[in-house]
Parts: structure tokens; C-alpha cells; sequence
């Protein structure tokens, strides 16, 4: 029995293109279920239950904006506002989508407060439909709201 150099060669790729068959198959196995997990995000880019990092952060600054002027409401010595209108409880949603939604209702009720309390006139309230302008558009009027107390 001869084996040839041709032989041989042909057996040890065989061999190695199996032995790297099998440890293509066996990681790409284990792997799955943290590909799974992530839904696309990589872990610098998402936080806590598959929400973007980035835009909680700037919903959650929009919010802390809501809060400072909830709290200049209830401190007001000049005019005594609504409860409602300084309330802050329920103004967290379960994802970004709900949150940008109660800011929406919320900033809507403090204006109306303004507007009967203070005898203000305020531009109407256009919302973009553009999420990022939303917040943007959010932020000013939360501002301005604040210029006016």
C-alpha cells in the first residue's frame, strides 16, 4: 500500500476543513442567544430592555426640564396653580414612545394653567412629526413657559 504525496494532502484538507466545520458549527451555536438578546443594539448604544440609549437620555432631560417647571409652579408665591399642573407623578411611560406622550399631555396642562392664571397668550401648539423636533419643540415651549413665571 503506497500512499502518494497527493493522497495525503488531500486527506489532511479534508481533515481541517471538517475540524473547522465543526468549530464554525459549535460557536455559532452558543452564540446565538446573546445575538438574540441584543435586537441589533451593541452594547455601548444600548441600556436595560433593548431601549436606545441616546434617546432615553434626551427624553429623560426633557423630563427633568418638565420637572423645574412643575416645581416653579408649586413655588409660585405669586399665583397659586393648580395642584394638577405641579403634579409629577405618572410622568414616566413604559418606553420612549409613551414617555414623549405624557410630556406632550403634560406640558399641554401647564400651559392651559398659564394661559387662565396669568392672562398669557402663547403661540398654538403645532407638534412636528419628526420625533427629534418633537423634543426639540418641547424644550423651547418648556423654556419659554418658564421665561413667563
Amino acid at each position: 500500500m503506497q500512499l502518494n504525496l497527493k493522497t495525503v494532502i488531500l486527506i489532511a484538507a479534508v481533515l481541517g476543513a471538517s475540524a473547522f466545520g465543526i468549530k464554525k458549527f459549535f460557536f455559532s451555536s452558543c452564540c446565538a442567544a446573546t445575538v438574540e438578546t441584543t435586537s441589533g443594539c451593541t452594547p455601548s448604544n444600548c441600556r436595560g430592555a433593548k431601549t436606545k440609549f441616546g434617546e432615553a437620555k434626551v427624553i429623560s432631560d426633557l423630563r427633568l426640564n418638565l420637572i423645574d417647571l412643575k416645581s416653579e409652579l408649586e413655588s409660585s408665591n405669586d399665583v397659586t396653580f393648580d395642584p394638577r399642573a405641579y403634579d409629577i407623578h405618572g410622568i414616566i411611560g413604559d418606553n420612549d414612545d409613551e414617555s414623549l406622550e405624557i410630556i406632550v399631555k403634560e406640558v399641554k396642562i401647564v400651559e392651559e394653567e398659564i394661559i387662565q392664571k396669568l392672562d398669557q397668550q402663547l403661540a398654538a401648539f403645532e407638534l412636528p412629526e419628526n420625533k427629534a423636533k418633537q423634543i426639540q419643540y418641547l424644550n423651547g415651549r418648556i423654556k419659554s413657559l418658564q421665561e413667563v413665571l
